[in-house]
């Protein structure tokens, strides 16, 4: 009975000390990581985490850019640091993609960190050049089926989520697109504009812009829901593909083994962040599709993002040398 009484007590203890250690984080700076250059989406999203933490956390907070391997440098480094919820790392879908193509992942993507929250989505367009005779994803589908050896289509990079989305398509639509990765988005909507490449695979932020002007036609928007600032645009599973679902995707990390408490506490404060109206400007700006998670949740998001992304990889024999 005694033994009983006591790990009793020692649980109330364990539980009743959870809600102080979330109250004194942070107590030193906060990192956060970034996998990507400078000016990028994940280093934007970094950043405006860093300016609002600063203000809300009263501790300094410092964007590292440790660039390489689709950010999975930045991430092994936020694997290797000291669980204690001082050290973040932005992710993006590659985080989910890369065990189906990367032949030596540094870290588990799942066992090795812990999932803080997801900062949104963003919707990719299945795009042409204005010249294309296609109004719809439907007749590109026929363009291409009417086409001596396929069509080539470009994206942003190998391995990415516009790579998969362009993949995916082309499997469902049983037609043969040829993938031209480009190195970034500037490169790969120059080529487009200049007709260089009759189709490309890009997020709304990317295209919008040349779609409006009258240079680009966007057929189809790959996630569930429509992009909010392009909501004409059908989405591929409206367009003949239901259950079509693949966004670009961004969110926080920390190093497995952070207290629970402190997990959800970095999580409550990015939520918070993210629904001030300076960051639901942001978020309409950016067609951004944004619904609150728990940390938790997120979590469950990456392991399905896997399951799926792996799943696709596996059909259309992805790989990126």
């Amino acid at each position: 009975m005694n033994a009983k009484r006591l790990l009793l007590s020692l649980a109330i203890t364990v539980l009743s000390a959870a809600p102080a250690v979330a109250q004194d984080w942070p107590t030193k700076p906060v990192r956060i990581l970034v996998g990507f250059s400078p000016g990028g989406a994940a280093d934007l999203v970094g950043r405006i985490l860093q300016k609002a933490m600063s203000e809300r956390l009263g501790q300094p907070v410092v964007v590292e850019n440790r660039t390489g391997a689709s950010g999975l440098l930045a991430t092994a480094e936020v694997v290797r640091a000291t669980p204690d919820g001082h050290t973040l790392g932005v992710i993006v879908s590659t985080h989910a993609s890369s065990p189906a193509i990367q032949p030596n992942m540094p870290f588990d993507p799942v066992r090795d960190v812990a999932a803080v929250a997801l900062i949104g989505k963003i919707p990719l367009v299945i795009g042409v050049h204005s010249g294309v005779k296609a109004q719809t994803l439907q007749e590109l589908i026929a363009l291409a089926k009417s086409t001596p050896g396929g069509m080539n289509y470009a994206t942003a990079g190998a391995g990415l989520a516009h790579h998969f989305a362009g993949e995916l398509f082309k499997r469902q639509a049983n037609i043969v697109l040829i993938h031209t990765p480009y190195r970034g988005a500037g490169p790969m909507m120059a080529a487009m504009m200049g007709a260089e490449i009759p189709i490309g695979v890009a997020a709304v932020p990317t295209i919008r812009q040349n779609v409006e002007s009258g240079r680009l036609r966007a057929l189809a928007v790959t996630s569930a829901r429509r992009a909010p600032n392009m909501p004409t645009v059908p989405t591929v599973a409206e367009s003949g593909f239901p259950g079509f679902d693949i966004s670009e995707w961004y969110g926080v990390v920390t190093t497995a083994g952070t207290p629970p408490a402190i997990v959800g506490r970095i999580n409550q404060e990015i939520n918070k962040i993210m629904a001030t109206p300076e960051m639901t400007r942001w978020v309409q700006d950016n067609a951004i599709i944004r619904d609150q998670s728990s940390a938790a949740e997120f979590a469950a998001f990456i392991r399905s993002e896997i399951t799926k992304l792996g799943q696709i990889a596996r059909d259309a024999n992805i790989k990126v040398e």
